[in-house]
């Protein structure tokens, strides 16, 4: 965007150039149906006098003018663009010191918040991430802990406007609510926490989720094998083995990842001749360590081999982009874990055992989360 010389070669006369000035501004290109829309227009003759332009210099005279005028436009907007995010920024802290008080959120967050992510030391925990949001929620309504109770219906529009997850606003209630209580306590005064929504506003807000593109990009599409049999040529081999190993065993994300550790799994081998695999779940923490494996029985010969990719040790997770190139961009990583329930199912198993098989702690969890509803399953 700025001031440009254009050469006019077939031009009699001189100066054999013209100045033009291209705009990128959303108020000049309106009426564009250009995916970048740009607007393009000569200046008169008249105003290259204000502009330290002369109709008797070359065109690269011309070219240095022009490069000196587009400098100082450019540091202009440099510097507006900083005055307003100084004022955006003095706003904000008025806001923050009104209803954040600094002595009392270094104490909050020392108490509560981060002592659970001392041991990480990293900023971006879910901790930190769900407190950020509700202290961005706290100023955003401006009104004081004590009246959150009597305007919780214009705390849930905050919610349905962002359009989050329904889980996800039940933890920054529950730390907002954390923050109320403590700052009505330093106050003396009295606080009512905010209820969690239910009903009629709990559908809403679930309909203002599932709606938004927001969700799409969080779920993941099942992933079957046929669909992988089809791209196998296509994808590297490593990546091929594991999402064969996601699809087959139905293991998290992580749980592949981790099989590059020999103390995450072992192999057992019944009298039978049967194979069981045991796999750690790191992600399971409210039981004893030695109740955090999971044992899944190698009943098929898909199976079979997909246990010979874990002992051979050729697979690498491939990027979320790679995924989604293959089985379209509704399709993630979590896959073959969605998909493992349904596959399983029409293998003649029975749900109960699935949900074992998936490390989960009720048959509920299984059937709500990765038992697909427009699967229909018919039995003799």
């Amino acid at each position: 965007m700025g001031y440009y010389v254009k050469k006019l070669a077939n031009k009699k006369s001189n100066p054999k150039w013209k100045i033009q000035y291209v705009s990128r501004k959303k108020e000049h290109t309106k009426k564009s149906t250009a995916q970048h829309p740009t607007r393009t227009w000569d200046i008169t003759k008249d105003r290259y006098r204000s502009l330290g332009i002369s109709e008797a210099m070359t065109i690269d005279e011309a070219k240095a003018v022009t490069k000196s005028l587009n400098a100082k436009s450019q540091l202009k907007r440099h510097e507006e663009k900083i005055k307003f995010y100084e004022q955006v920024r003095v706003k904000q802290q008025l806001k923050n010191d009104a209803f954040l008080p600094a002595e009392f959120l270094l104490e909050f967050e020392k108490r509560f918040v981060r002592w659970r992510i001392k041991r990480k030391e990293n900023a971006k925990s879910k901790s930190c991430v769900v407190w950020n949001t509700a202290q961005k929620m706290i100023c955003d309504i401006s009104i004081s802990p004590t009246d959150w109770f009597e305007n919780t219906y214009e705390i849930y529009d905050w919610f349905y406007h962002r359009k989050y997850s329904i889980s996800y606003i039940v933890k920054i209630i529950r730390i907002a609510n954390l923050w109320g209580f403590y700052i009505s306590k330093k106050m003396n005064q009295s606080f009512l926490p905010i209820p969690h929504p239910r009903g009629q506003e709990r559908r809403r807000l679930i309909d203002a989720y599932y709606t938004s593109d927001r969700s799409r990009r969080m779920t993941s599409k099942p992933l079957f094998p046929k669909q992988l049999v089809e791209v196998k040529k296509m994808m590297k081999p490593e990546h091929f083995n594991w999402l064969y190993i996601s699809v087959w065993l139905g293991l998290r994300p992580k749980e592949i990842d981790q099989l590059k550790k020999r103390n995450m799994w072992k192999i057992e081998t019944l009298q039978t001749g049967k194979k069981i695999l045991w796999v750690y779940q790191t992600k399971i923490c409210s039981l004893p360590p030695e109740d955090r494996w999971k044992l899944i029985p190698i009943q098929l010969e898909e199976q079979e081999f997909a246990l010979r990719m874990i002992v051979s040790q050729v697979f690498k997770r491939p990027l979320v982009k790679t995924v989604k190139k293959y089985f379209g961009s509704s399709v993630g990583l979590y896959g073959g874990r969605k998909g493992f329930t349904d596959l399983m199912l029409e293998k003649g198993f029975r749900i109960e055992a699935i949900s074992q098989w998936m490390g989960h702690m009720s048959i509920d969890r299984t059937w709500r989360t990765y038992k697909q509803r427009q699967g229909i399953k018919f039995s003799l």
